[in-house]
């Protein structure tokens, strides 16, 4: 039996929503923590909520963000744009 396809919305309930938010931040900083042990990759991701209450997480292999944000500039506008690519296509 399949799951129930959700449909994608802003929930109107902040309580809910608030509730959902922290389910799915700790489902993705798992998931980022596994594929960073995993595959050796640099993971560094940023929430930032509406109230201005950042959340970063930074990979255990990684140097830090300072490391991943000195290598951005260093990729040409192709180069992001076929990593970003080859990202969307696998999902």
């Amino acid at each position: 039996m399949g799951r129930k396809k959700l449909k994608i919305q802003r929930l109107e309930d902040l309580k809910a929503r608030e509730a959902k938010y922290s389910k799915r931040k700790t489902r993705i900083l798992k998931k980022a923590k596994e594929l960073n042990i995993l595959c050796e990759v640099d993971v560094v991701l940023l929430f930032s909520l509406p109230s201005g209450r950042p959340t970063l997480f930074v990979g255990k292999n990684s140097n830090g963000l300072s490391s991943i944000l000195k290598r951005l500039p260093n990729l040409s506008f192709e180069e992001r744009q076929e990593s970003y690519t080859k990202m969307s296509c696998k999902s």
